[in-house]
């Protein structure tokens, strides 16, 4: 398969989401799931609405990016390489529904690190309630989905096809990738 490097801005979004997204998931989980002192949970909140609320911008960025990558149909690709495709794109809208219903879940002021507040969108509470539960489950979906995508990469990897190369800012790493993609492609020429 024939693809086209990741730019470093792309690269970039990828890892500033993950670490964000990861984040934001597994405590959310943590403080819903456990007992912790009331502090914590309160920081948490605090920090995760935050956190969630500048990540907003970024995503609708990377969600231009993506769009632009990794769509042309003129590039042949194996079903599982489409599923791929199709995957991540399931994944930018998950990741959307999340951040829309947490967002209009709020039934208080979105305050952003004490810097600024964002006046809640909606009021009516059975309306609150309802994109309350559509937020819990999307963030199991979005849940779900990284496991899978992770799970996806070791496999990759253990395999022998060096996927995490696509995503490193080691120009060694990409070039190991773009020589991998070469032979892959020299060997479905000589198959076909």
């Amino acid at each position: 398969m024939k693809t086209s490097p990741y730019s470093t801005i792309q690269k970039l979004l990828h890892w500033i989401s993950a670490v964000i997204i990861l984040w934001a998931l597994l405590s959310g989980f943590v403080v819903a799931m456990f007992t912790v002192p009331a502090p914590v949970k309160a920081w948490v909140g605090f920090f995760n609405v935050s956190l969630t609320s500048l990540y907003i911008p970024v995503f609708v960025m990377r969600l231009y990016c993506s769009f632009g990558h990794g769509l042309d149909f003129s590039i042949k690709r194996t079903p599982q390489e489409y599923l791929a495709l199709l995957v991540h794109k399931a994944m930018y809208l998950m990741l959307a529904v999340v951040l829309a219903t947490g967002v209009l879940m709020m039934d208080r002021p979105i305050n952003v690190f004490n810097l600024f507040t964002i006046a809640p969108f909606e009021s009516d509470p059975a309306a609150i309630v309802w994109y309350t539960r559509v937020h819990v489950l999307s963030c199991v979906g979005l849940l779900l989905m990284l496991v899978a995508h992770i799970g996806a990469v070791v496999l990759h990897e253990t395999r022998g096809k060096r996927v995490m190369a696509r995503m490193s800012f080691d120009k060694t790493a990409a070039a190991v990738r773009r020589d991998q993609d070469v032979r892959v492609c020299s060997a479905n020429r000589a198959t076909t």
